[in-house]
């Protein structure tokens, strides 16, 4: 039997995988009170304590989507009806986390694309998706190599609108311990005022992208054509995919 997750409400619904995450956690919390939404589904392997998100004055519901295991995420998530959604992935992790290149694969590309490929199924119409700067499928570094092939394989699903996120190093404290990361955030949050604001490759904290997201995803669902307009759009942008630079997103 098919979860209906539309309601009455003439506000639309809004589905997030990889929440527990930086940019997912503060995206979730940012979702909550924004006021657009009537329901945010969270689809997680395991759900948090809400209460880190600062929520209170939410009118907006949350519902978790507890998958243990994503590589069922197919089977569970076409349980659901998101038609007209809004469908954000933040899910990402590193080689050195995931144990290999293989699994590292699986994380940032399959199951990301699972994700975008049965929720476009079931009706959403619009995928919101973080990438990383310099993300290329042509790529000499397996990491941004592999965030290509995603960008790539997403935007062959023909989504109504497809918005993707290309952050510099995200600033932010994880809940999991990345130590290499860790020690690049602390340099450059002490060198940050020798940078100059304009700079493409500022790190930008995940507060920024998570803002970025959310007004991505107001402004397309005012069918606005505001980011055509503008410079810091990257390459390959067009009336259905808007790449969104890290230069864009610290501008905004």
């Amino acid at each position: 039997m098919n979860n209906t997750a539309k309601n009455n409400s003439t506000l639309p619904i809004a589905v997030v995988i990889g929440a527990t995450g930086l940019v997912g956690r503060e995206l979730v919390k940012q979702l909550l009170t924004s006021g657009h939404y009537s329901e945010i589904y969270a689809v997680v392997r395991q759900r948090f304590d809400l209460s880190v998100l600062e929520t209170s004055i939410s009118t907006t519901s949350l519902s978790w989507i507890e998958i243990a295991d994503f590589t069922q995420l197919k089977n569970v998530l076409t349980q659901y009806d998101f038609t007209d959604a809004d469908v954000f992935s933040t899910l990402g992790s590193t080689q050195k986390q995931a144990g290999s290149k293989a699994a590292f694969y699986k994380i940032d590309h399959d199951y990301n694309l699972a994700f975008a490929q049965v929720t476009q199924q079931q009706g959403a119409r619009h995928i919101l998706l973080v990438s990383a700067m310099g993300a290329n499928n042509g790529s000499l570094v397996y990491y941004n190599r592999v965030k290509g092939e995603l960008e790539q394989d997403v935007q062959r699903l023909n989504f109504e609108h497809c918005s993707i996120f290309r952050p510099s190093l995200l600033l932010g404290e994880r809940q999991d311990a990345r130590l290499l990361e860790g020690a690049a955030q602390h340099f450059f949050q002490w060198g940050q005022s020798l940078l100059p604001k304009t700079f493409y490759a500022r790190p930008i904290t995940a507060q920024q992208v998570a803002a970025a997201m959310c007004q991505a995803a107001f402004l397309r669902s005012k069918s606005t054509d505001k980011y055509q307009d503008q410079a810091y759009l990257e390459a390959g942008t067009s009336s259905q995919v808007d790449i969104i630079s890290n230069k864009m997103m610290l501008s905004a």
